[in-house]
């Protein structure tokens, strides 16, 4: 810009020079009165000329001037709004001021741009942490609105969408959370959410900004361990405070004196022997279980026919059922087979069928039927006894839950038998369940691979 400023003024100065010279060319040329008149008016028309040319001249900087600031805004503007475009070189010596600001523009543009580079890198590396927490995270500004919301609290809040700068007010309406965000320190506390999780909050100031960020760990699996061991403990002890303290009581009868009673004496006995079979038993499923648990129950799996360990399994509860009159069917096709531990097999099958000749109506009827489903063998063990109401139907398979603790108990059972079944069943890629048998009854099936159909 300066360049054209001083050509413009050269310019000028020239013309001014060859309007003075013309002047004073006229003036030489002119007769004495001419002179003396042109005189008079030289200085006054000397004035309006200077005059003249400086308003000229200052109109002419003040456009040329307008120019390039106008071209360099325009380019500037571009800058803002895309930080990757540059302003065009000026095409001024180095010393030049406008060509100065624009080099200068250019390198702020440059580290503006490396800024949002970084800051983009960043957003997508925070992003991807997130997603890969298994917490859930979420962090609103000071209005409470959702900044942040990776996956694992998505699926706590059973949010389907992105909501991000929507209120957090409309996907977690629990008091307490807010009570945290609202107070001034950091803060934890564990809330039931509407989705029926249960989750620890903690909410931590952003660090230099209003807001909040909120880690959730879903903690409902393990409320619900922890609920289960203390039920496990409180029902081992009951179970095992039974026979211990009718053993003790005997024992302490017969010390008494009872002993020389041989009529007492034998009831008392009879009655230590029965209890002690019973904590026997118990402590022998517990001890099956611990090792199903700990994963040290090897099991050896091959092909077992599933007629013959059928009848096996039956000829272990027969004498129990002749005592009730019951009768046992077994209905099965003599080649069907199902990729099974043999020994885990017949522990099921004991299990079930006992479980049936108990509880079902004396002079009753079990059914032990067994046919192919798919890739897979599905096995039946069916009564025609009370059956089980559907609210115990779902939690029979649980660890000392009985549907009628008082039959149970009179039975003979631990309690732990069907959990044993299930995780048996569970631990040769099978599946097992129970449903209501019509008219009455119910009907206890299990489901194992069909011999060949997997890799033993």
């Amino acid at each position: 810009m300066t360049s054209h400023v001083r050509a413009w003024l050269a310019a000028f100065a020239v013309a001014v020079a060859l309007v003075v010279g013309i002047a004073c060319d006229l003036l030489l040329g002119a007769a004495a009165a001419e002179r003396a008149e042109i005189a008079a008016v030289a200085p006054l028309a000397a004035a309006g000329a200077a005059f003249a040319i400086a308003i000229g001249v200052g109109l002419l900087v003040r456009s040329l001037i307008q120019r390039s600031l106008g071209e360099l805004a325009a380019a500037m503007r571009e800058v803002v709004r895309d930080t990757s475009r540059r302003v065009p070189p000026v095409p001024a010596p180095p010393d030049d001021a406008l060509r100065e600001v624009a080099e200068w523009v250019n390198f702020l543009a440059e580290d503006a741009d490396k800024s949002h580079r970084a800051l983009a890198r960043e957003r997508v590396l925070l992003a991807t942490v997130a997603e890969g927490l298994t917490q859930g995270v979420i962090a609103v500004d000071g209005e409470h609105r959702i900044e942040l919301l990776n996956d694992a609290a998505r699926r706590m809040l059973d949010v389907t969408s992105t909501p991000v700068g929507e209120p957090l007010i409309e996907f977690v309406r629990v008091p307490q959370v807010f009570e945290l965000i609202e107070g001034d320190e950091a803060a934890t506390a564990e809330v039931q959410l509407a989705s029926g999780a249960r989750a620890l909050i903690r909410v931590a100031r952003k660090f230099g900004h209003e807001g909040r960020v909120l880690l959730l760990e879903d903690v409902t699996a393990m409320r619900r361990l922890e609920t289960v061991r203390r039920d496990f403990v409180a029902n081992v002890s009951h179970e095992l405070r039974t026979p211990v303290a009718v053993i003790r009581a005997n024992a302490e009868t017969l010390l008494a004196g009872a002993k020389d009673d041989p009529a007492m004496a034998g009831k008392l006995i009879d009655g230590l022997h029965r209890n002690a079979e019973r904590l026997a038993r118990i402590l022998a499923d517990l001890l099956d279980l611990s090792r199903l648990d700990a994963g040290q129950y090897r099991l050896e799996l091959g092909r077992v026919p599933v007629h013959a360990a059928a009848e096996q399994a039956l000829s272990a509860v027969e004498p129990s059922a002749a005592r009730r009159g019951v009768r046992v069917e077994v209905a099965a096709p003599a080649e069907l087979a199902v990729a099974a531990d043999p020994k885990a097999l017949d522990q099921i099958l004991v299990n079930l069928i006992d479980n049936a000749v108990k509880y079902t109506r004396p002079e009753g009827r079990v059914w032990v039927e067994a046919r192919r489903d798919g890739d897979a063998v599905r096995v039946e063990v069916r009564d025609d006894g009370p059956g089980i109401a559907d609210k115990h139907r779902e939690r029979v398979f649980e660890r000392f839950y009985r549907a009628d603790p008082s039959r149970s108990r009179e039975a003979g059972g631990t309690g732990l038998g069907l959990s044993i079944v299930k995780h048996l069943v569970e631990s040769m890629n099978g599946a097992v369940g129970v449903e209501p048998n019509e008219p009455s009854g119910s009907i206890f099936w299990l489901r194992l691979p069909a011999a060949g159909s997997v890799t033993t």
